[in-house]
C-alpha cells in the first residue's frame, strides 16, 4: 500500500459591505467557523481522505461590480438550497430485506 499526500485547492470570493479595511477583513472570514472547517474536514474524511489542517487567507482584490455581485449570490442562495441535500445523505438509512 502507499500513501499519497497533497493539497486541495478551493477558489474562494465572498462580497462584503464597504467599511473600514480591517472590518472588511474579518466579515469576509466570518463565515469560515470552525464548526464549517470542521465539516469539510469530515466530509472529506467520509469520501476516503485524512484532511489535516483547513483554513483561507481571503484578501481584497477589487472593488465589487454588479456582474460579480449577481454571480456569486446566484451561487450562494442556490448553495443554500442544495446544502440540505448534502446533509441529508447523512440522515439516510439503507435496509436490505432478504
Amino acid at each position: 500500500m502507499q500513501v499519497y499526500s497533497g493539497k486541495l485547492v478551493i477558489d474562494l470570493a465572498t462580497i462584503v459591505d464597504d467599511a473600514d479595511e480591517n472590518i472588511m477583513k474579518n466579515d469576509a472570514h466570518e463565515a469560515l467557523t470552525s464548526e464549517v472547517t470542521h465539516e469539510l474536514r469530515t466530509i472529506l474524511g467520509a469520501a476516503g481522505y485524512l484532511a489535516g489542517s483547513v483554513g483561507a487567507t481571503l484578501e481584497k482584490v477589487e472593488d465589487a461590480n454588479p456582474n460579480d455581485y449577481s454571480m456569486i449570490k446566484s451561487y450562494v442562495e442556490q448553495s443554500k438550497k442544495d446544502v440540505q441535500r448534502v446533509y441529508n445523505k447523512s440522515n439516510r438509512s439503507t435496509y436490505r430485506i432478504e
